[in-house]
């Protein structure tokens, strides 16, 4: 009582000192539209004419769900929400104090209970560690799979697995181990299998009960890895560009490209499945792909004020890049500057390996996408697997964008790919040249490995 009394008498309102709530739902989605609003290189275009009245339909929605919001779980799906808008995987929102909140254990079902046929409705059982799972349809284009008998002592009867959001077709996986992303890998249903980064799963029928055979679940692109598999190929796995350009250059230069000549591979397999990108370590592969010069078009600095601001400290940090495009952002802001274009000319071409097979799939994205269309300059190069995933429009990354909220992670996109204005490629992805989709993955060696051994 007393502390009301004080507050009372310096002027301060109950309702005024809840608004220095730096976890007010209000306050980080303001500044989230704030910053999408100024400095998102795609908003101008996703929000011009006739689509801008249905941006300010989705806003004005999660601006009066924010208003009433005090769960922090609730919050972040309102803040997605918004943000799925733009349909941008590269607006990536997190929230790493807390992971979705597991819904209260069901009865352990092991057979489909559900209002209405659907081919991912049903147990499923991971062919790696037996897993089981009875996924049911909770509401259009979302699924929820319920733990049936657990693989590992981490797993507990009655619990969420994970939650998929869109269809049988493709969908994306929100698992109920890691923290709330809108950064979500992606999977796909094969007839009978249903393929995710975390292995196949296999649909248990009547015909078909579960067993304790464990299935061969081939390669998955887990860890960085380079080997010779015959006297004719040789495979390098890479999970993640995030290896620091230096260390990966130094291994391509001092490890990987003295073990393809001395074994004088004619064959190379790189391995790119699930691989979301990261940082520049991707442009040394160019030396085991490279057979003539070629150039690519400079992407567009979007001219906001936040990339001004960057761009004026590294310039007074000494950066002479910097110094010189800084007055071309200043004279064009709220604009595009365009970047000088990449020019690639090597002093040599390899002799070995005369052939390179690239593995993509549909969570391949970002840079991963920029080394393909790299690759695809090369007459040496042909890429297999399935479409990427469409992250590359807006892109490079910088540090997080500062919210108030501590836990909340916001990065947003600062460039234009060179691209866009004609082509986009964001949520279709770059065609491979030779189409795996009809196959499930841990196949996808030993089938490029049969259809090179026929050129």
């Amino acid at each position: 009582m007393r502390s009301v009394i004080i507050l009372f008498l310096l002027g301060i309102s109950i309702n005024e000192l809840a608004q220095v709530d730096h976890c007010s739902c209000s306050l980080n989605l303001k500044e989230v539209i704030t910053d999408i609003e100024t400095n998102y290189p795609g908003y101008k275009s996703k929000t011009n004419g006739d689509k801008l009245s249905f941006y300010k339909e989705i806003k004005d929605k999660a601006i009066k769900a924010a208003a009433i919001e005090i769960n922090r779980e609730d919050c972040f799906y309102t803040i997605a929400n918004y943000l799925s808008f733009f349909k941008d995987n590269h607006i990536i929102f997190s929230d790493r104090k807390i992971i979705p909140n597991q819904p209260a254990p069901i009865e352990v079902v092991k057979t489909i209970r559900t209002k209405e046929k659907d081919d991912l409705n049903g147990v499923w059982i991971r062919t790696a560690d037996l897993l089981t799972i009875n996924i049911i349809k909770q509401d259009e284009n979302f699924y929820r799979a319920y733990i049936v008998k657990a693989g590992s002592s981490k797993e507990k009867v009655g619990n969420v697995h994970f939650d998929l959001i869109g269809n049988s077709d493709g969908f994306k996986i929100r698992k109920f181990s890691a923290w709330l992303t809108t950064d979500l890998l992606r999977g796909r249903r094969l007839n009978q299998l249903l393929i995710e980064s975390d292995g196949i799963w296999k649909k248990i029928t009547k015909d078909a009960p579960i067993d304790n055979h464990q299935a061969n679940v081939g390669t998955f692109n887990k860890k960085f890895v380079y080997n010779r598999l015959d006297s004719a190929n040789y495979y390098v796995g890479i999970p993640a560009f995030d290896v620091k350009e230096k260390k990966f250059d130094s291994l391509i230069v001092n490890e990987i490209i003295p073990s393809i000549n001395n074994s004088k591979a004619k064959h190379l397999i790189i391995d790119l499945r699930n691989n979301g990108g990261g940082n520049g370590s991707f442009l040394s592969l160019i030396r085991l792909i490279y057979d003539k010069p070629f150039s690519i078009p400079g992407d567009f600095i979007y001219a906001s004020s936040a990339m001004i601001k960057r761009y004026q400290k590294a310039a007074d940090d000494g950066s002479a890049l910097h110094k010189e495009l800084l007055p071309k952002l200043i004279a064009n802001t709220g604009n595009f500057v365009q970047r000088d274009s990449l020019k690639v000319k090597l002093k040599e071409r390899l002799n070995y390996p005369e052939r390179v097979s690239i593995i993509v799939n549909d969570n391949c994205a970002s840079s991963t996408e920029y080394f393909l269309m790299i690759a695809k300059h090369s007459s040496k190069v042909t890429i297999f697997g399935r479409n990427t995933s469409g992250t590359l429009d807006y892109s490079e990354l910088l540090q997080p964008e500062k919210l108030s909220c501590n836990g909340y992670n916001y990065l947003r996109p600062t460039i234009k790919s060179f691209y866009v204005d004609v082509n986009p490629i964001d949520n279709k992805g770059i065609l491979p040249d030779v189409d795996l989709s009809r196959y499930p993955e841990n196949e996808w060696i030993e089938l490029i490995l049969k259809w090179t051994n026929k050129k």
